[in-house]
Order: C-alpha cells, then sequence, then structure tokens
C-alpha cells in the first residue's frame, strides 16, 4: 500500500532537469495549463490537472510537479482536497482510484477501484471532518480514516439503503449535509449509525433544485445547484437565492469564501459579505475553475490555459504552469528531427471525420516545448494538426498536415501559408460529397532531395508532391481505390518509393514518379491479420509492419515494382512473419498484441507501442524482447500508446498515451559512422551512494568500449548501442570498482574511429 516519495511530494522539477535526465528513468510531458482544482496548504499552492499535480512553493518560489513518475499512484485526476487537521492531500483519479500523501509518503487506497459494482464509481468530491475523509461517489460515501490509512465506513443513503450519486458534502456544527441523486439529505453528528439511509431526512425546502454543490461557511449552509434550466446554477443561503449563474465551485478556505462564478470569483467575508469580484488578469479573463483564499489574502485560482494563478490583496498577479506542451494530453503523432521532438495534437475519427483539436504543434529543443505563434490568424477555423515534418533542405521550414485543412508551411515559429487545392493548382485533392469538401491531408514527409510528399484520404489522387521550386503536383491511384484511406506514410531512404497506408488491409507504393501498387500485408505470412496500423523503415531499410495481430516485415521492397506491375496491381513483396522460438514451441513475433506504432532506436532496435498491452523493446532483429513497459511494472501512464518518438542524440522515447505524454531515457543514441569530437559520460563524478548506470556518448556507431583502471587493467567491457555505452560502475564480475579516474576506449570493429573519455568515481 506504501509508496516512498524521496524527498517530497514532487521530487524533481521535471523539465527543469531534463537536460540530465539518468539513463533508465522518466520524466512526464504532461499539460499542466488546465488546472481544475486549487488547494492551498501553508506556503504550498496545489493544482490539480488531468495528468499530475502542479506544486508551487510561495515561501522558495519553486515550481514542481507531481505524477505518476514522481511516486503518484494514477494519473487521470478527479479531484484533490487538503486536510488543515492531518496535512494530507487526497487525490482522487477518474478511475476510482485514491492516493493518501502524507509527509512525502503516498498511501494508495485501491479498494473502490477494484470492488466490482454495477452502479457509478466516480468521485464527485471530498470533505474532511474529525480527520477523516468523506469522499462523495456515484454509489455513496465512502469514510477513509486519515490516520489508520484505510476506508472504515460505506454509507449507501439511497432508498432502503439502495446506491444512489452523491455528488458533494458538508459539514455544519451539528450536521451532515448530503446532496444526492435523491435530493438534499441531512443526518446529526451526533447519530451513531449514520450508514443506515432511514436515519437521515431530506430537507424539503430546496425540493425544486437539484443540489450539486455544498460548502458550509459563517453558519450559513451554501447550496449550488440546477433549476428549470440544467444549464443554469443558483447558489442559495438556506432557502434565499444569492445569485444564478454558471457556478463552478464554492471554496471556503482561511476565513474566506470564493464562489466560481460565469468565469469570475465572487468573494465574501463573515456575514456572507460581498468583498468585491475579480474578473481578470495580466494575461487575460479570469475564466476560473476553482477558487480559494491563503491566509496572506491570495486569491489562488485554477485557469484552464494558464495554470494557476495567484491574485495578491495590492491586485498583482502571477501565473506559475509548468513548463510542458499545452496538449500533451492529446498526444496523435510525434516526429523528430535533428535535436527536436514534435507533438502533433490532432487527430481524427475512426469514422475519418474531425476531432475538433485546436490545431497548434508543439516543440521541444531539449529545455522547453513551444507552441506556435498564432496571432496572425492563419489557423482561423482549423482543426486537428495530425503530421508535421522539417524541411531537410531548408531546416527552418516546418511543413503540417491538418486534417480537414490542408498543408501548412511554417517559418520562424509562425504559419506563413497554408496550402488548399485552389493554391496548389489542384495538386491536394478534397473529399467531395454533395456539396460538403473536405482535405483530409493525413500525413506528410520529405525525402533526401527536398521533395515534400502528401498522403491524402477519400480521393482518387491519394498522393500529391512539391518540388523543391515549389511546384506542386498531383498522382493519381484510382488503379488502387476511387476512396482511399491513408494517414501513414514512410520515404524510403533506399529506393526513393513512398509507402503509405491507413485504415484498410493493406499498403499502398508509389515510385514517385507514375507507378503504384498494392502490398498484401497477408503475402508470404502465415498469420493472416485484418488491419495495418503503422508502418516504419529501419536503419537496414527493411519495412516493419505494426497489424492486429503483432509485426510482420518487407525484407524485399525492392521487389515492389518487378514483373512489370505499376497501375495498382498487388506487388510481388512478401510480409514475413518473425518466428520466435520459445522452448519446445515457436510462436510469431507479438501475435497476440494489436500493434499501434513502431520507432527505431539508434541501435536499430525497436520501439513497439500496443493498444492495451503497454510499450516493448526488440532487438534490431525483433528475435528478442528486451524491456515490457506497463502501467503496472513501470510509470507507463497506461498500457494503450498511441505514438512513438524517439530523439536520437539524447536516446528519449517519447511516449504517447491515451493518457498523457512520457519520456523514457533510453540506452541507444544514434551515431555517425565518425565519432564526436568529444565524448563525454554523464554522471561524472559519480558521488557516493549512486550506484546507477554511467551513460558515455559521442563514439562511433556500434564502437566496441573497453573501460580500464589508472594502471591499464581493463575492469569492464561492452559494445556501444548505437553511440551511446551503459556501465554500471563495477567489474566484469560485478563487484564496485574503487574510488579513482577510469579511462574509457572506443573504436570501431577495425580498431579505427577511436574516442577517449575519462570518469572520476568516488566511493
Amino acid at each position: 500500500m506504501k509508496r516512498l516519495v524521496i524527498t517530497a511530494l514532487a521530487m524533481l522539477a521535471a523539465f527543469g532537469m531534463q537536460a540530465q535526465t539518468a539513463v533508465g528513468h522518466w520524466r512526464d510531458c504532461l499539460d499542466y495549463s488546465y488546472i481544475h482544482r486549487v488547494e492551498v496548504a501553508g506556503s504550498t499552492v496545489y493544482g490539480a490537472a488531468r495528468g499530475g499535480v502542479a506544486v508551487f512553493d510561495t515561501e522558495d518560489r519553486t515550481l514542481q510537479t507531481a505524477s505518476k513518475i514522481t511516486g503518484l499512484s494514477d494519473v487521470g485526476i478527479a479531484t484533490i482536497a487538503h486536510d488543515p487537521a492531518t496535512g494530507c492531500l487526497v487525490v482522487a483519479y477518474t478511475n476510482s482510484n485514491i492516493d493518501i500523501v502524507d509527509r512525502g509518503h503516498v498511501y494508495n487506497i485501491s479498494d473502490i477501484k477494484r470492488t466490482e459494482l454495477s452502479s457509478n464509481k466516480e468521485i464527485a468530491a471530498i470533505r474532511f471532518h474529525n480527520r477523516k475523509a468523506f469522499v462523495a461517489t456515484g454509489f455513496g460515501i465512502v469514510v477513509l480514516d486519515l490516520d489508520r490509512r484505510e476506508i472504515s465506513e460505506t454509507w449507501f443513503l439511497g432508498s432502503g439503503g439502495s446506491h444512489t450519486s452523491i455528488y458533494d458534502i458538508a459539514f455544519s456544527a451539528d450536521s451532515i449535509y448530503a446532496a444526492t441523486a435523491e435530493g438534499l439529505k441531512r443526518i446529526s453528528l451526533s447519530e451513531a449509525h449514520p450508514s443506515i439511509s432511514d436515519r437521515w431526512s431530506t430537507v424539503t425546502a430546496l425540493d425544486s433544485v437539484t443540489v450539486t454543490m455544498l460548502a458550509y461557511y459563517d453558519g450559513t449552509l451554501l447550496c449550488a445547484g440546477h433549476t428549470y434550466d440544467p444549464l443554469l446554477l443558483t447558489l442559495y443561503s438556506g432557502t434565499s437565492e444569492i445569485l444564478s449563474g454558471e457556478i463552478r465551485s464554492i471554496h471556503v478556505g482561511a476565513g474566506r469564501l470564493a464562489v466560481s462564478v460565469d468565469g469570475n470569483v465572487i468573494a465574501y467575508g463573515p456575514g456572507m459579505t460581498d468583498l468585491g469580484t475579480y474578473t481578470a488578469f495580466t494575461w487575460g479573463t479570469l475564466d476560473a475553475n476553482d477558487a480559494v483564499f491563503a491566509t496572506d489574502g491570495t486569491l489562488w485560482v485554477a485557469h484552464p490555459w494558464a495554470g494557476t494563478i495567484g491574485i495578491a490583496p495590492d491586485g498583482s498577479d502571477e501565473a506559475h504552469q509548468p513548463a510542458g506542451p499545452s496538449s500533451g494530453d492529446n498526444s496523435y503523432r510525434l516526429r523528430s528531427f535533428r535535436n527536436r521532438m514534435m507533438l502533433c495534437p490532432g487527430g481524427h475519427t475512426s469514422t475519418y471525420a474531425n476531432t475538433y483539436l485546436a490545431p497548434n504543434i508543439y516543440t521541444n529543443t531539449g529545455a522547453e516545448w513551444r507552441g506556435l505563434d498564432l496571432g496572425n490568424g492563419a489557423f482561423s477555423g482549423m482543426y486537428d494538426v495530425v503530421d508535421a515534418a522539417v524541411n531537410p533542405r531548408d531546416t527552418n521550414e516546418t511543413v503540417a498536415a491538418l486534417w480537414g485543412g490542408g498543408v501548412a508551411s511554417i517559418r520562424d515559429n509562425q504559419v506563413q501559408q497554408v496550402y488548399t487545392s485552389t493554391n496548389t493548382e489542384g495538386a491536394l485533392h478534397p473529399y467531395t460529397v454533395g456539396g460538403y469538401s473536405s482535405l483530409r491531408t493525413g500525413c506528410v514527409a520529405f525525402d533526401k532531395k527536398g521533395v515534400l510528399w502528401v498522403a491524402l484520404s477519400n480521393t482518387d489522387h491519394s498522393l500529391a508532391s512539391r518540388s523543391r521550386d515549389g511546384k506542386w503536383k498531383a498522382y493519381s491511384t484510382a488503379g488502387l481505390s476511387s476512396n482511399l484511406r491513408v494517414d501513414k506514410m514512410v520515404v524510403d531512404s533506399v529506393r526513393g518509393y513512398i509507402w503509405f497506408a491507413g485504415a484498410d488491409n493493406a499498403i499502398f507504393v508509389h515510385d514517385g514518379e507514375s507507378r503504384y501498387v498494392r502490398v498484401n500485408p497477408n503475402n508470404g505470412s502465415k498469420l493472416q491479420t485484418e488491419s495495418v496500423n503503422a508502418i516504419e523503415q529501419d536503419q537496414s531499410g527493411n519495412i516493419w509492419i505494426g497489424t492486429n495481430k503483432g509485426i510482420k516485415v518487407v525484407y524485399d521492397g525492392y521487389n515492389a515494382f518487378r514483373n512489370g506491375v505499376g497501375t495498382g496491381e498487388t506487388a510481388p513483396v512478401s510480409c514475413s512473419n518473425i518466428t520466435i522460438s520459445n522452448g519446445d514451441f515457436s510462436e510469431y513475433l507479438m501475435a497476440y498484441e494489436n500493434i499501434t506504432c513502431i520507432a527505431v532506436d539508434g541501435a536499430n532496435r525497436k520501439w513497439v507501442g500496443t493498444a492495451s498491452g503497454g510499450l516493448y523493446l526488440l532487438s534490431a532483429n525483433g528475435m528478442d524482447q528486451l524491456e515490457h513497459f506497463t502501467s503496472a511494472n513501470s510509470p507507463l501512464y497506461s498500457d494503450k500508446i498511441v505514438c512513438l518518438g524517439i530523439q536520437p542524440r539524447s536516446g528519449d522515447v517519447y511516449i504517447g498515451t491515451d493518457r498523457g505524454l512520457q519520456v523514457y531515457r533510453g540506452t541507444a543514441t544514434y551515431a555517425d559512422a565518425e565519432p564526436q569530437p568529444e565524448v563525454y559520460a554523464y554522471p561524472n563524478p559519480v558521488r557516493p551512494g549512486y550506484d546507477g548506470p554511467i551513460a558515455i556518448k559521442g563514439f562511433t556507431r556500434n564502437a566496441l568500449v573497453r573501460v580500464t583502471d589508472a594502471a591499464g587493467n581493463t575492469v569492464y567491457s561492452t559494445q556501444a548501442n548505437g553511440g551511446q555505452a551503459i556501465w554500471n560502475g563495477r567489474t566484469a564480475n560485478g563487484e564496485p570498482v574503487a574510488s579513482g579516474v577510469y579511462y574509457v576506449f572506443a573504436s570501431d570493429a577495425e580498431g579505427g574511429n577511436r574516442s577517449v573519455a575519462k570518469i572520476l568515481i568516488v566511493r
């Protein structure tokens, strides 16, 4: 039940440390711009985002994050609440899991999550009384003993003791109030058996209101609820209406009441004295999801795009938002180029309709995430960026595919032009039915000559190109289908062919001129599959295919146009299964997994994402499983992997899940044929108490590496993964080496391309 958070709730400033992330460690890239609940505990301000908690210390001015990576048990936060009596922060998740965070430790209460119930288990609110947490759920009230860190009681308040939804709970000096689906109910605090539903009475004065929020302040019970209009929430004090509007929260703190209504915050003092209304801050309208006062009079606001905002008594304000992509919770596709990682937060539905996510590209270059400057309005009325690519001949240009909107050219972080059918001489063909037209550009890629390739869906011209001189050209694919659906593409680095695929159980190949063919994923394969979900080329030129039943590989892509095919025929290309031997029997590689994405790291190893089985790392030939990360055995947020991207120089593996984006520092980095000018190690020096991996990078590709002591005795030898080698600070026999300076020598297999580095170890 207990999990130790090494120093405090948030032990790392996740993005400030990312340049020095150790091999094998994780960090989060969650969206902390949208905060839906705020809590104040002394000098600490907690802001609940969807995936984690932003933690700001008002004394030392540090901003950190807490997530599954730093010790929390889950992702997908429903609400948080702080109990001043015990000092505990209670974190409730959308899957009904609960964490109690107490003095640097996380205690997980998973009983509700694990319990099989036919009724709703969602957690709506958490209130405290007498060192206990009272949790409002979709079936009743769950009482947590914060000292014993366990569930002590469960109250079912529906008629006859049945399940009923509890929306909120409040405590007065002598009573407990519960806002339920059967009305507002009350029971005396002195009642010995509050778990018996018949002991509760219904507050008849509010029969006309479905109460969903409660607060008890200065001797007054405050109720917010639906009236005749389900979009209108009205705040009541007993039976007297105080105000109307879209009430998002009622929050008591530091002797004041903050009501978030219509995006503003109305403050009340004792006697329900109106202390004024907060409507804006430096960057714009307040648009508060929640708000609470601190003891120094600062109003802390949970904002939907600026993070956590503090408004001081003198009217000055400050916004705190941990660095991260503002759409990190909506990862659709990841693309890397040199030191850049680009996140595309768009998408489309299974029927190829828009998901209507705001258009943007978030780029990380090692220090921070940066979105596009959209001030010129070029993306106005557009949605869903689904792919991006950097022009290798002009690295200042990034090109983006917008589902339904065309292709955008981006320079200096601004959209310069959006290409559609009207300004490409008709090269970009839209999907048209009746009076409806949509330019379904599913993916973009550059070849090594700098030619841009675009794949389009639901048209008989599913491929288009833009030459280096800016001329556009459309390519007929009518021989394949007049309604082709494609949103995945690889430009063959060996032959220059364009491989593309989509919803159909097929892969298509175009030679870049006029020939095109269909590749049957079941040709040459004994394991028959129904869908192609991913396509990637490795460093050997092979095409790896992710299907609904594992992985297949095209080793003979050069045969795509053999025997004169080229007008839509099925190509004489084999999609081979990889057979894995398991003792007395054999099976096909990952035959029981639905593959969603594949990425190739610097050592030509394959990272494989699945729809429900987590993340795998396979050897270069796929024969060996090197790692298998799941949400149960690692900080992985979810077993549903949506997309993958690898930053080749650092070895960072970016993992887009359905519950957020995160990064794993891998052991392999990209390497050139010649070593880098400087070979370096991290950590270096290795200080007392450290017993983790030492990453040494900058070698020639797959170099042979030897570590010696000062006398020249070899203590360890290995081979680099791409351009990086890992040493655990031990001898070949597993014994820790003594303090001293150690030398690292590396060369290629022929003894050339030599490099050297020094590592200081202090025991």
